[in-house]
């Protein structure tokens, strides 16, 4: 049988004189083909390779091998061997089998052999495959969240490889060998695939495809080939796909000697094999793997579901008249007007779509629905209204008297065991989020609340936890609680008009909040018994933290670049430790009366004072003051204990004192701009504090009336010890290496075993 027709030799190729040779010669060479196929789900990348093995003036012997990979995951590849024979009356028989491996989007190993066979002739293509997984082929991938006999239960699924077939018939539509002897051919098929579970959907459909291809492009050379493309197949699980096909062919080798070109029917000797373009996976239902939904941070059982959605009439009246356990308000169909409060039942659980659940028996993740956007219609109403024992979650809610509140229509009812989470409430009339009393088993996490016209936050009375919120941009407060005796912990305020938090009275936690650059200060607390801790605040326009009456701890508290104080107090009988104030633009601590403890604290790089204190009946114990813009610490009387404090490198003095009645020992002031200390007055004991390298006198007393014993006065820049008048005792004190005097002033009380050497002023009084 002869390859090529006397049609060949219109478009230059090989002359039929020469065919009966042409099987002597290098006929056929491999070739390289390169590709891309996008479509709706991915894009996918692809090389093949063409390997000629054996072949004669009729028959053709090569290997086939394919790799491919997607964007959105996996890959495969196929090794295959065909067979291909000429027949009388130009039509060419092929047969091939397959070796085919996928890595599935999944992460999962499938295996299947292919077999098929094709008949080609110049005009026509008829092709068939059957295709043959590797035999219970499956492994587990992600579960789905599912309504089954009314309840959200988590669906296990498994992957499995689909056995099946597929065919087509082709015909030439078009050539034209003028213009890169191009051609157009069209196709149409159909497939079936099919698994063994009985949980699995046959999947059978049509397969329309249309491909442009021209040959031995002039830039590519001989036997070279360029194929555009488009495909589109639909069936009932995967629904209407569509893919474009481009694919590059490069022979391998060189073109010198090859001054011929193939004939058309040689050509079609090395057209591409057609077969599915991987093996068929997909997730099905395990059967008997159902479970239990749960919500996956909250932990309650979702149980019964009542869906509803924008096309559902009167939502409120829906949801008031559900009997299940939960409502679902679904985002899939649009946002929703809230005309009328949504009104919760005792016990109900209300959640927007696009939440996750986990599994109650393995505990797997699912997805359920798409997020919900609800819009208040009316500014005297609340959006959602709770009732008790009752959980609402993701939402996104605008507009209303509140997005989520106890309003009654006249007043604001106390709840019990309620739970709210993951909501965003914007634009309300009032408070973003507004209740009464809410008791110790309920909890309000996870929410934000921004630009609404009252606080993000208000609460009347909390027990509860109120956790991992933010609140933003609000025209009050981002939290006002009148009374706090629960957890108030990890929320973030920013922006807000007033206070960041404002706390009447605390008796429980505020730890670990942030308070940024809002109007008031980051944290008003007119009454604390509690515990404040943890917290930050910082670049708002008035005090870090105020606190009229502290009873409580105040401890491991910063603040930072706030306008006024870093932390101001009113009257203190508790504890304030371990606290941070720096680079504020007035005082880093304020005191009016210390009656507790004030220990561990540090202030740093303030514009005024460290501390600024009026009356200290407590104990001031191992505090640091640094390089701020004033004394370090500056007091007027001194009735309890002052003891182990450090002041550094402040433009003023260390300390600026009026009255020491009590005890003030172990204190150093090292290297500030004016005095170490300051005094007007001591009439009690100071000993045991240090003074060195301070610009001016290490110590300067106007008065001494008390015991002045065991001090140390080192290289500051005046006198090491300067009082003006001693009618007390002045015992066992050091002054060395001042520029000045190591002792001065007008001794009328008891001067005794004092020393001192290397005051360029002298020694003594």
């Amino acid at each position: 049988m002869l390859w090529c027709t006397i049609a060949d030799q219109s478009v230059g190729q090989m002359p039929l004189s020469q065919s009966l040779s042409a099987h002597s010669q290098d006929l056929f060479r491999p070739y390289v083909s390169v590709g891309a196929r996008p479509s709706d789900n991915d894009v996918r990348l692809h090389t093949d390779m063409f390997i000629p093995l054996l072949w004669d003036e009729s028959s053709l012997l090569f290997a086939d091998v394919r790799g491919q990979f997607a964007d959105a995951g996996g890959g495969e590849g196929n090794w295959g061997l065909a067979f291909r024979h000429l027949l009388e009356h130009d039509w060419i028989f092929g047969l091939y089998g397959f070796y085919d491996i996928k890595q599935s989007g999944n992460g999962n190993w499938f295996q299947q052999g292919t077999i098929g066979t094709e008949l080609l002739s110049y005009r026509y293509d008829l092709r068939a495959n059957v295709y043959f997984p590797e035999d219970g082929s499956q492994s587990a991938v992600a579960p789905t969240a599912v309504i089954s006999n009314g309840n959200l239960v988590v669906q296990n699924n498994e992957e499995r490889a689909y056995y099946g077939f597929d065919g087509e018939f082709g015909a030439l539509l078009w050539r034209n060998p003028k213009w890169f002897d191009s051609e157009v051919r069209g196709f149409a098929g159909a497939y079936s695939f099919d698994t063994d579970s009985a949980n699995a959907r046959q999947i059978a459909g049509s397969r329309l495809r249309a491909e442009w291809r021209s040959y031995d492009l002039p830039w590519m050379g001989l036997d070279s080939r360029l194929t555009f493309g488009a495909q589109y197949q639909h069936d009932a699980v995967r629904g209407d796909q569509t893919a474009a096909i481009v694919s590059v062919r490069l022979p391998l080798g060189t073109d010198r000697g090859r001054s011929r070109r193939m004939c058309y029917m040689q050509r079609r000797m090395t057209d591409v094999i057609v077969r599915d373009i991987d093996i068929v996976t997909r997730a099905t239902p395990t059967a008997g793997g159902q479970e239990a939904a749960l919500h996956a941070e909250q932990g309650f059982a979702i149980g019964s579901v009542t869906v509803v959605d924008a096309n559902t009439q009167n939502v409120a009246a829906v949801i008031a008249g559900a009997t299940s356990d939960t409502v679902i308000i679904d985002g899939a169909a649009g946002d929703l007007e809230i005309t009328d409060s949504i009104a919760l039942q005792d016990g109900q659980n209300l959640l927007g779509g696009g939440f996750t659940v986990r599994g109650a028996d393995t505990g797997v993740l699912a997805r359920f629905g798409t997020p919900t956007h609800l819009h208040g219609m009316d500014d005297s109403q609340s959006v959602i209204v709770l009732a008790n024992n009752t959980n609402v979650g993701h939402f996104e809610i605008d507009g209303g008297l509140h997005g989520v509140s106890s309003f009654n229509g006249t007043d604001y009812d106390d709840l019990s065991n309620v739970h709210v989470f993951d909501t965003d409430v914007q634009m309300a009339a009032d408070s973003g989020f507004r209740f009464a009393a809410l008791d110790s088993a309920s909890s309000i996490e996870r929410n934000q609340a921004s630009d609404n016209a009252g606080s993000g936050f208000e609460i009347d009375d909390n027990l509860g936890v109120v956790s991992q919120n933010t609140s933003q941009g609000n025209l009050a407060s981002g939290f006002s609680i009148t009374s706090n005796s629960g957890t108030v912990t990890g929320n973030r305020t920013l922006g807000n008009d007033s206070y960041g938090f404002v706390f009447a009275a605390n008796y429980g936690e505020i730890t670990s909040n942030e308070s940024i650059a809002n109007t008031l200060s980051g944290f008003g607390v007119n009454y604390n018994e509690g515990e404040i801790s943890g917290n930050e605040s910082t670049d708002n326009a008035s005090s870090g933290y105020f606190v009229n009456t502290n009873n409580g701890h105040v401890v491991n508290n910063v603040a930072f670049d706030n306008f006024l104080d870093g932390f101001w107090f009113e009257d203190n009988y508790g504890t304030i430790a371990d606290n941070k104030a720096f680079d504020n633009f007035e005082d880093g601590f304020t005191f009016n009366d210390n009656a507790g403890t004030i220990s561990g604290n540090y202030a740093a790089i303030n514009s005024f004072n460290g501390f600024i204190f009026r009356n200290n009946f407590g104990t001031f114990q191992s505090n640091i003051s640094e390089q701020n813009g004033s004394n370090g610490f500056d007091f007027k009387h001194n009735s309890g204990t002052f003891t182990e404090n450090q002041a550094i490198g402040n433009s003023d003095d260390g300390y600026d004192f009026s009255y020491n009645l009590d005890t003030f020992t172990s204190n150093e002031a090292i290297g500030n701009f004016n005095d170490g200390f300051q005094f007007y007055g001591n009439n009690d004991l100071m000993s045991g504090n240090r003074a060195i390298g301070n610009a001016e006198d290490g110590f300067y007393f106007a008065e001494n009336n008390g015991l002045f014993d065991g001090n140390y006065a080192e290289g500051n820049f005046d006198d090491g010890i300067d009082m003006i008048e001693n009618f007390g005792t002045v015992s066992n004190n050091e002054s060395y290496d001042n520029l000045d005097q190591g002792y001065t002033g007008l001794n009328s009380g008891t001067s005794i075993n004092n020393v001192g050497s290397g005051n360029a002023g002298g020694d003594d009084f």
